[in-house]
């Protein structure tokens, strides 16, 4: 029976396993659509996922007489364990509950050993990845705080210590042994940072006003608080870590471009030896980039909607910091992932003094991305021009227009009762004119889009009589 199963889900998934007749195709559909209906399907569901492998014997085409469908297998037992949980979850009992919850937690570690040895595709890890999140976010909105106490620590611990971050000061390791575009070890970063992201949307988008109860939601939340000195350093660090291995990695491969232009030759005229040490580099930069990328996604969310201490509060981490730095990061385009993580706290009700800080930090970050902007056409030696330039950075200075503007309109009654500055003196009052004059030369933009972004702020400032 079980292999019976097995054969349906690799048939029903298009797995290599030979050729198919529309027969068999049949049978694997009829038999799927008996399983839904099986009473015993959860248990069998958790058996397959926290089974280490699966393979379907019988198969000539395949190394061995027998094809690996582990992936498939697993996320068909996902989705059906997902389907449950969001009828039936809330009539299992205390027991069942930690047990389905152990078995997913046990799927995310072997998908970490399996990453690492490479034993499953880029593409099969990153669904399953997704996946395994999706569930787990799942399961917490429903459990944490109150059944799921130990959450934060099963996720977003080291995996020496059972959970799946990575070890602190390892990542460049970790990211060594990646192969591809894949995260290697680091999957497990990957699915922490999802599923937190799923969890505060789940909780505090009133799209999902429907999937769980108010009360509910306010746990949660109210739990997320309570924990956030827990995992908001470590997203802190893992932002510090992969950031200085984009920067260490950038910096390498800057060194083998000048060493092969001093030589007379391009990149495309590299040894054989010279192009895997160049592979290994470019393999670091773009790994570490895709995880503060994703960093950067999660973060996005709580700077809508978690309370803005955690964004702005330096006493131990400062990610409002973070951010303006990496407004002159290109790569994977984080400058635009920073912008828009701003662009959420420029929409809040921020303290004055986070609004000012905010207001005199921007025209020095966006002068030091200008600076860095000018400085990779200034090495491209003629390869790239100003054009192609303006081209690659639209999607910024768009986000950019947008957001500078977004922390005026929303912010104005910081100026009309600021005695200093409707009187056009003191340091206030500079800081506000430093910050409209960068929105002004923005307006000079080839593009009207970008001056677009701007006209609902000025149109609301030109028509305040106090300004």
């Amino acid at each position: 029976q079980g292999l019976a199963l097995l054969r349906a889900v690799a048939v029903s998934s298009g797995a290599p396993i030979g050729t198919i007749t529309p027969q068999q195709r049949s049978e694997a559909y009829s038999t799927l659509e008996q399983f839904k209906s099986f009473d015993g399907r959860v248990g069998v569901a958790v058996g397959l996922l926290s089974s280490e492998r699966h393979v379907l014997p019988g198969v000539p085409t395949a190394p061995g007489g027998a094809a690996d469908v582990t992936a498939v297998t697993k996320l068909y037992a996902l989705g059906v364990l997902q389907s449950f949980i969001r009828k039936g979850y809330a009539d299992l009992g205390e027991g069942d509950r930690v047990a389905l919850r152990s078995s997913v937690l046990q799927a995310a570690r072997q998908l970490v050993v399996a990453s690492e040895a490479a034993s499953l595709g880029e593409g099969e890890s990153r669904i399953l990845g997704n996946k395994i999140a999706a569930l787990l976010g799942d399961v917490a909105v429903r459990d944490f705080p109150q059944r799921w106490t130990t959450f934060i620590s099963d996720v977003f611990a080291p995996g020496s210590q059972g959970g799946l971050w990575c070890e602190p000061g390892h990542a460049d390791e970790a990211q060594s042994r990646t192969y591809g575009s894949g995260y290697g070890s680091m999957i497990g970063v990957k699915v922490g940072l999802e599923c937190l992201k799923l969890v505060v949307e789940d909780c505090t988008d009133s799209d999902f006003n429907t999937k769980i109860s108010t009360r509910r939601r306010n746990d949660v939340l109210i739990g997320l608080n309570e924990t956030s000195s827990q995992f908001l350093p470590m997203f802190f660090s893992l932002l510090s870590e992969e950031y200085g291995i984009v920067c260490s990695a950038k910096a390498t491969l800057a060194e083998m471009s000048a060493y092969l232009t001093n030589a007379g030759r391009t990149i495309s005229q590299m040894m054989p030896e010279e192009c895997v040490q160049y592979d290994i580099q470019v393999r670091r930069r773009d790994g570490a980039a895709r995880l503060v990328s994703d960093c950067l996604n999660t973060i996005r969310t709580f700077c809508q909607t978690m309370p803005l201490e955690w964004m702005l509060s330096s006493d131990r981490q400062d990610f409002v910091s973070a951010l303006l730095h990496l407004l002159r990061e290109d790569t994977a385009g984080l400058q635009v992932s920073a912008t828009a993580c701003l662009e959420q706290l420029a929409m809040r009700k921020l303290e004055k003094k986070d609004w000012l800080r905010l207001v005199s930090s921007l025209p020095q970050a966006v002068s030091e991305a200008n600076e860095a902007a000018a400085a990779r056409v200034a090495s491209s030696r003629g390869q790239m021009s100003q054009t192609e330039l303006l081209v690659e950075q639209f999607p910024f200075h768009l986000g950019l227009s947008k957001m500078l503007a977004q922390l005026v309109s929303a912010h104005l009654n910081f100026i009309t009762t600021d005695k200093d500055m409707l009187a056009e003196q003191g340091p206030n009052y500079q800081m506000l004119a430093s910050h409209l004059h960068l929105l002004a030369e923005m307006v000079g933009h080839p593009s009207g889009r970008i001056c677009g972004e701007q006209i609902s702020m000025w149109i609301t400032v030109l028509r305040d009589p106090q300004l």
